[in-house]
Order: C-alpha cells, then structure tokens, then sequence
C-alpha cells in the first residue's frame, strides 16, 4: 500500500528508537483494518509492530457516558457543550504514560479496559512494548498538544461521513437504537471536526492522509456542525411528593474511606441505610444524593447502589469540599429548612423524617 511504503520512508530518519505513528479519523473510517493491514506489510519486511487502541482508556462505558451526558444537561447548556466535547472522554494521562512504556520495550497491563465488543469496561489485556519498530496508537481523537508533539508519524483516513455512518448503524445496531446513533454520529462529528482542525493547523507537517485502502489522497472535507442533540427525559410528576432530602454519599451513606474507589465493587453500605432510604420513598420524599466525587467517576457507584436496593433520584455531583447550607423559604410559619448533621459513618439508622 502507498501508505505502507511513506511510513517506511519516514522511518528512515529516525533511529535507535521505536517510531510512534498516530492512526485516527472518523468513528468507523476502518482505523483497525488499516492499521492490521500496515502493520501485516511492515512484519511482511522485517519490521516490528504494537497496536494500541486509545478506545481502551474511556474513563467511561457507554452507558456511564450516556448518563453522564443525561447529568450534564440537567446542570445546564453551557455543562453540555463542554461535556458533549469528546476531549473529555478520554484519560488521556494514562494513554500518554501507556505509550512511553511502549516505547521504553515495557508491557502495559490494562484492567477493566472498554471493551468495544461489549460496550462495558470489562476488558483485561496486556501490550507488550518493542525498542525499535513501530508502535501504532489508533484513536478518533488522538489528544492534546502534548500527545501529537509526541508522535512521529499522523495518519489520517479520509473515509467519507456517509460511509463511516453506514458501518456505525451496522455494527451496533444490536445495542442502539436508530436515533440513538443518529445522536451519537451528531456529537462524534462536532468533537471530531475540533480535532481534525487543530491538526491540520499545527501538525501538518507530520500529517499523512489515505483511503481505507491505504492509497494516499487529500484531506478530507470538514461539514459543520450546527446543531448537538440533547437528551429528552421523562420527567416524574414530582408535585405529590412530600418534600426533598439531600443525603451526603461518602461518610453518611457508604462509608468514608481516604481514596474512593472508582468501579463501586467495594463500597460498603452503612448499617441500616438501605432500610432508612427505603422508609424515605415509602414516604414519599424525594431523594438527591449528593458528593464531591467527579462525575466521571460515579456510575460504577450509582449502579452498586442500586443493585444493593437504594433507590434515588438526582445525583450532585464534583461540589467543593467544605460545609454545605440548606436555604430555604418558610411557609405560613412552616420551617422548611431542616439539618441533620451526623457523625461521619454514623450511618442514617437514627434521623427520623417525618
């Protein structure tokens, strides 16, 4: 393939190392596919190869980034558009520190890696690195300035939207819905088109563009994106509830521990919660949780959670650490501003809501 073959000479100027080459377009461009296929050709002449997927590094799963995009438009437009902006959906600090044990010859293991197959963060892997050859990091969006100044080589596929559509609907039209990946294919293009601007602006000169079939060609057309879809939620009739509780997560409902976990497989539950939150629906209150923890870092939690049978609402999430206020009005003399302090790990087995 022409592209094998630039690869090869661009490769010719940088020795004693392994060269880093950036492989990305858009969701369903055949990044993969091309990269097998270079990476066949290369091992077909005596070079070696490492294939990294950035995918791996989603700090989310796909129904965590689903909620966290439904939690980011209950907090308002200007938290959506920074939320829909695909920048952040990556760690992009552990794909960095991933690739220079690749390229120092050292393994990186992955665990509770996303898996692209399952849509979940259930996949374990290990990538062994190589002190020459070539390391290939394929990603739609491979990163910031500290990634691309860092690579070597950036290949671009050209694959026209139409088509790069067409093999998203038939792929995972088996876990979305049509207007899910209408959805999805409108907030990918508008991260993917900050990304392929930037690159084109600042790195052109590393840059290589190709078909799918590895024939090199020119950049590929750049549609604006002028509308971003926003989650339709169904909202409960909220107007027969009794009134709202406001529950701390850490210390009051699971207990405190110095590093929270991130996946939520070892929470443990305080003593007598489960029964308490239980009472509180039963009563007819409704129920926001509230933390510091960031919102990338919640679903696996949400999700224990529920599964061990406490049941919310609303979450709130990444407040700043410190004291918290509740500011309320009174109602004909009724006080409707109501503390209840606890110890930390105290546990709600002793408050008492009427």
């Amino acid at each position: 393939m022409q592209i094998t073959e630039s690869i090869i000479n661009r490769m010719s100027g940088i020795k004693g190392r392994p060269v880093l080459v950036g492989v990305c377009g858009r969701a369903g461009s055949g990044k993969s596919t091309l990269a097998k296929k270079i990476k066949e050709e290369l091992e077909g002449q005596g070079i070696k190869s490492v294939s990294y997927s950035g995918d791996w590094r989603f700090k989310l799963d796909s129904q965590g980034r689903k909620m966290f995009l439904d939690e980011k438009w209950l907090s308002g437009l200007d938290e959506y558009l920074r939320a829909v902006n695909q920048f952040n959906w990556w760690d992009f600090e552990k794909i960095y520190a991933d690739l220079n044990l690749l390229k120092a010859g050292q393994s990186v293991f992955l665990t509770n890696a996303y898996s692209r197959e399952t849509g979940r963060k259930d996949l374990n892997k290990e990538i062994k690195g190589t002190e020459n050859g070539v390391i290939f990091y394929e990603s739609c969006i491979l990163g910031g300035i500290d990634i691309l100044d860092n690579l070597d080589i950036i290949i671009l596929l050209n694959t026209p939207d139409n088509v790069c559509f067409s093999r998203l609907a038939e792929k995972d039209s088996k876990r979305r819905t049509f207007p899910d990946l209408l959805a999805r294919q409108l907030v990918t293009l508008y991260s993917e088109n900050i990304f392929l601007e930037s690159i084109l602006d600042k790195f052109s000169k590393k840059l290589l563009t190709c078909s799918s079939d590895g024939w090199i060609g020119e950049f590929p057309i750049i549609f604006k994106v002028s509308q971003i879809p926003v989650p339709i939620s169904y909202q409960k009739n909220t107007n027969g509830t009794k009134g709202t509780i406001f529950c701390d997560l850490d210390g009051t409902l699971i207990k405190h521990v110095p590093v929270p976990p991130e996946v939520g497989e070892d929470i443990e539950i305080i003593d007598g919660s489960v029964e308490k939150v239980k009472e509180f629906k039963e009563k007819g209150y409704y129920l926001v949780l509230t933390t510091s923890r960031p919102y990338h870092k919640i679903f696996g939690i949400l999700g224990k959670l529920k599964f061990l049978g406490i049941e919310f609402d609303q979450v709130i999430c990444d407040l700043p650490l410190g004291a918290r206020y509740l500011i309320n009005d009174s109602k004909n003399e009724e006080i409707r501003a109501i503390s209840h302090p606890l110890k930390r790990n105290e546990g709600l087995k002793g408050v008492k809501i009427d």
